[in-house]
């Protein structure tokens, strides 16, 4: 089996990848997914156990994952926070908190109020 780069790679260790397919059962209907064994064979339906199951044509499931503007939020609160300047850092991050729905950006402006309110 090819090796393929995998996140596993940067600590030192190896991963290969394996692609999931989606199978029908001919049996009970039902379509269940399963990670490929590499032996070609069709799986056990997980539902009923029937071994009448149907590899299905599907489209390959992606997440692109880009949030540059959590990224620069976060640099500009840590250097308001480098000068000094906590009530900007506050202010902006409040401001940042309206306009961008991000789960990192209200634990940034959270946080600082937590700081503040004490």
């Amino acid at each position: 089996m090819k090796k393929c780069s995998t996140f596993e790679d940067f600590k030192g260790k190896e991963k290969p990848l394996m692609p999931i397919y989606d199978y029908e059962c001919a049996d009970c209907g039902v379509i269940f997914e399963v990670m490929a064994d590499g032996q070609g064979h069709p799986p056990v339906c997980p539902s009923c156990g029937g071994k009448q199951t149907k590899k299905l044509m599907a489209a390959p499931a992606i997440h692109i994952k880009t949030d540059g503007s959590t990224a620069g939020i976060e640099k500009r609160v840590k250097d308001y926070l480098k000068d000094g300047k906590i009530s900007e850092a506050t202010r902006f991050a409040d401001k940042a908190r309206s306009m961008v729905k991000s789960d990192k950006v209200k634990r940034i402006a959270d946080k600082l109020h937590e700081k503040t309110d004490k």
